[in-house]
């Protein structure tokens, strides 16, 4: 049901571009180009910007009559000021101040006069740039004409493509890494994680809690975790250290008072103090330098557990009334910026990595997560086969800045070493499956798609490599695929690459 409102969408898009290859003067302001696909096309695209004229040329009159649409980051534009022009030999044969009929769009009519050819030129200002473009050639007959003969060519109209939000970029030289790819989990950093133990045997007392931390709970470094009533009489009893430790501070006072008044031996009071001090340290130390894992807080009849450090509790053991005893497991607690990621992937592949510089991990249908150099350590390398007999196991530290990851959580691994090679490579999301085929859309000009199948290589940082069926310096669709896959659908196919 969650993809329902998406189809609809698509439908009436679809529908309204039926609809408006159906009617004659959709547009009253310009011409529909959609009657037949016989129009002549120029297309420049520089740094953000496309500039696309469509026209038609009446060899008779020597008439030019078309439209220009400007694009910035695939939506429409509006030009601060501009001309269009013919020229030959760098004369002025026609010109035209650029004005806009909607947004991005700008009707003109242009006249040879006595010439055959002629250059398109556009000198506009955009987005306080002056730009000076030349569009390309233009030829009064049908002789030299401009448009593009491709299979499986098909048509869609700029306006139509902004609504869409269609975008498109080249195709460039990249240096892709090797990669292996694997299995991983996430687990707790031990360097990062402490465990919480009860130190005294008691039952856990709600006291002024309204509730005990669970699972997933985000604590802060000395916040309030429980409350335990200790046991008045137990092995190793928390009550009775007390106790000791109160009567010694008490008989040390007094001890004090009475050496100022000379009513005590110099021996006895020393004897008071170290019985004071033996006792002072082993409190202290039971309270603040414990192997329990937490920060302790005498408050009288109730002892008090803290957090000794800040990090998500991943393990509660505990729940109010619940009965302890020294040493029992309460809370288990990892910082979620520093994890370890425990990797399966196949032993030969593993052996022709001897390093791993970057990882890249799918950790959802759409989420990715890219640990960059500096931020992945390898912790262990056991190249010990599994029960497989094919997977050895990898332990890496990562840093999860962002939060992206969540303890025991699955993840597929991409794991990147220091060789590269270079390739023409497409951004991940402009390549589309159909029928086990890779199929790229290439622009052709700023109306005029080509559905091709390419062959695919390495895949690294959002980025394809394509081994065979694209050229550096062609552009494809990278956004609003699926719409042109739907608008294209019953087109053929050639899977020959004669392209």
């Amino acid at each position: 049901m969650k993809y329902t409102g998406f189809i609809c969408l698509i439908i009436l898009l679809l529908v309204t571009v039926i609809a408006a290859c159906g009617e004659e003067g959709v547009r009253s302001e310009h011409h529909d180009h959609h009657g037949d696909d016989e129009h002549s096309r120029l297309t420049v695209w520089t740094d953000d910007f496309e500039f696309f004229s469509i026209f038609d040329i009446d060899p008779s009159t020597g008439l030019i009559t078309g439209d220009l649409f400007i694009s910035m980051n695939s939506r429409p534009s509006d030009a601060e000021s501009g001309i269009l022009s013919l020229m030959r030999s760098n004369e002025i044969i026609s010109e035209q101040q650029l004005s806009a009929s909607t947004n991005g769009v700008y009707p003109f009519v242009l006249d040879f006069k006595d010439e055959v050819e002629a250059a398109l030129f556009l000198k506009v200002l955009m987005d306080d740039r002056e730009l000076e473009l030349e569009l390309g050639q233009v030829y009064r007959s049908d002789d030299h004409s401009t448009s593009e003969t491709v299979l499986n060519l098909s048509s869609l109209d700029k306006e139509m493509q902004w609504r869409m939000s269609i975008s498109s970029t080249f195709a460039e030289i990249h240096e892709i890494p090797e990669v292996i790819s694997g299995l991983g989990r996430v687990m707790d950093d031990p360097y990062h994680s402490y465990e919480i133990t009860s130190p005294v045997e008691g039952h856990i007392d709600s006291g002024n809690f309204s509730i005990v931390p669970v699972s997933g709970t985000t604590v802060n470094r000395g916040d309030r975790l429980i409350a335990i009533s200790p046991s008045l009489s137990s092995e190793n009893s928390w009550t009775e250290l007390r106790l000791g430790f109160l009567q010694a501070e008490e008989a040390y006072n007094r001890a004090r008072r009475l050496i100022e008044n000379d009513a005590i031996s110099l021996r006895e009071y020393q004897l008071r103090e170290r019985e004071y001090e033996v006792r002072k340290a082993g409190y202290e130390y039971f309270l603040n330098d414990n192997n329990y894992g937490a920060r302790l807080q005498d408050a009288g009849h109730l002892l008090y557990l803290n957090a000794h450090d800040a990090g998500v509790i991943s393990e509660s053991y505990v729940f109010s009334g619940k009965q302890v005893k020294q040493g029992d497991p309460l809370f288990s607690i990892y910082n979620p910026y520093h994890l370890w990621l425990e990797v399966l992937a196949y032993r030969d592949e593993l052996l022709r990595l001897p390093e791993v510089s970057e990882i890249e991990l799918l950790a959802g249908r759409d989420t990715r997560v890219a640990i960059r150099e500096g931020e992945v350590k390898l912790v262990s390398r056991d190249m010990r086969s599994d029960a497989s007999g094919s997977r050895s196991r990898l332990i890496l530290s990562i840093d999860n800045p962002d939060l992206n990851l969540a303890l025991d959580q699955p993840v597929r691994v991409r794991l990147k070493g220091n060789d590269f090679e270079s390739f023409v490579a497409v951004p991940n999301e402009a390549l589309f499956d159909e029928d086990s085929h890779k199929v790229v859309f290439v622009v052709h000009s700023g109306d005029q798609f080509e559905r091709r199948i390419v062959q695919t290589g390495r895949s690294y940082g959002g980025l394809t490599s394509i081994t065979d069926g694209l050229e550096a310096g062609e552009r494809i669709v990278t956004q609003g695929i699926y719409p042109l896959h739907l608008l294209t659908g019953d087109f053929h196919i050639d899977d020959g690459h004669d392209h």
